[in-house]
């Protein structure tokens, strides 16, 4: 390997002595330019890089610690590495010269041609790893500009996604609404009323998930609006939707007669969590399986517990792919390629409940079906009594969005 060195010193012995040190080196072999004064020095430095500068302290005109600090305003691309001798161990020269940004230093007549060369190599390979690092630093700060560029960008672009999105579903909302106020009462069955509903909390919800995307995407993240909720009802209200739109799959909804099922809950974070794992359970489930939804209640150390199970008799999940269920962006590695989805309902699913202090789990095996099952601490208010069948899943105002 070669090195290139300056040898700045006004005393021809000393750059003999440093010339014969360096040329006896076993492991590395010094190219030597000598200068004798610190103008010759900077005159070579303006248009020369050496890897590295031997530096006498006395010379005339600019001792060794001005020309540093000279050199230092001249801005060179890639100053050397900078190892300064002088005649006297004189403390205070050392801790100028390190201050001026000398590597090491060393006393004339006190080292020996290994100190010199193991002080040199040692300078050089402290430059190089501190460029490294700036290098580094300068990329790092490059790629963060990049990808908050990139990311003002794509927050841009989702905003004007999502407003262009909701234009469209408050035409439909709109619509449904006027239908539902039209349509004569002798025409407007019981069915059809239902379905202009169903269609008109559909179109508010989409736009409620619309506004949670862009959210997600900027990093936001809505605290809960908790209330008391009956679970049972807003179960009830989701299987039924579940029903008229998956008309394939027979849903079956299990609860105990007679128990109370509310909890001090978020009915929007709620709704998004049933939506996911039925629909789950119809997408990965084929035509006329059974979807199983189960309601019970269980009594922990410290807090009582609503559970729910979502059953389906799908494709079920590979052993493999059970600890990343949960993970975003992930999908099993037997859903076809023809089965829609982004893998990210269930990473969104945990999170709402697990802002509620719950857990959702799940037990699966492939090719007979899974089960999911979310834990809920109670956390009523004592308020108020209960009021039952009035929850907003079964409202009859369906002119709002549901909750």
């Amino acid at each position: 390997m070669n090195l290139r060195v300056l040898l700045v010193d006004d005393g021809t012995a000393d750059r003999l002595t440093v010339s014969r040190a360096l040329a006896r080196d076993p492991d590395m072999r010094w190219e030597v330019e000598q200068v004798s004064s610190a103008e010759d020095a900077l005159a070579y430095l303006a248009t020369n890089t050496p890897d590295a500068m031997l530096l006498d302290y006395h010379l005339p005109g600019m001792n060794g610690v001005a020309m540093l600090q000279k050199l230092s305003g001249l801005g060179l691309p890639a100053r050397p590495a900078v190892v300064v001798l002088t005649g006297s161990g004189n403390e205070r020269v050392a801790v100028e010269a390190m201050k001026s940004g000398a590597q090491d230093y060393l006393v004339k007549e006190s080292f020996s041609p290994e100190r010199l060369r193991r002080s040199l190599r040692a300078a050089v390979e402290t430059v190089r790893m501190t460029r490294e690092l700036e290098a580094r630093r300068l990329r790092a700060e490059r790629a963060e500009a990049a990808a908050r560029d990139a990311l003002a960008v794509r927050d841009e672009l989702f905003a004007l996604a999502t407003h262009d999105l909701k234009g469209p579903l408050q035409i439909m909302t709109l619509n449904a609404q006027v239908l539902r106020r039209q349509i004569p009462a002798a025409v407007m069955t019981p069915a059809l009323e239902t379905r202009l509903g169903h269609l008109v909390r559909a179109a508010h919800r989409m736009g409620e998930l619309i506004d949670h995307f862009l959210e997600v995407t900027r990093g936001q993240e809505q605290p809960l609006q908790r209330e008391p909720l009956d679970l049972l009802d807003l179960v009830r209200a989701k299987v039924r939707e579940q029903e008229t739109h998956a008309a394939h799959h027979p849903f079956v909804l299990e609860a105990p007669e007679g128990r109370d099922f509310t909890g001090d809950w978020d009915v929007r974070a709620l709704e998004r969590v049933l939506e996911n794992l039925m629909g789950n359970a119809v997408k990965y489930s084929a035509a006329g399986t059974t979807v199983t939804v189960r309601l019970s209640l269980e009594e922990g150390d410290s807090r009582q517990e609503v559970r729910l199970d979502v059953v389906d008799q799908g494709i079920g999940i590979p052993a493999a792919d059970l600890p990343f269920v949960f993970e975003r962006f992930h999908r099993g590695s037997n859903v076809s390629q023809d089965v829609s989805g982004s893998g990210v309902g269930l990473a969104s699913a945990r999170r709402l409940v697990e802002l509620h202090g719950g857990t959702l789990s799940v037990e699966s095996v492939e090719g007979r079906g899974s089960t999911f099952t979310v834990r809920l601490p109670r956390r009523v208010h004592a308020s108020g009594p209960k009021v039952h069948g009035t929850s907003r899943s079964e409202r009859g105002d369906s002119d709002h969005p549901e909750q």
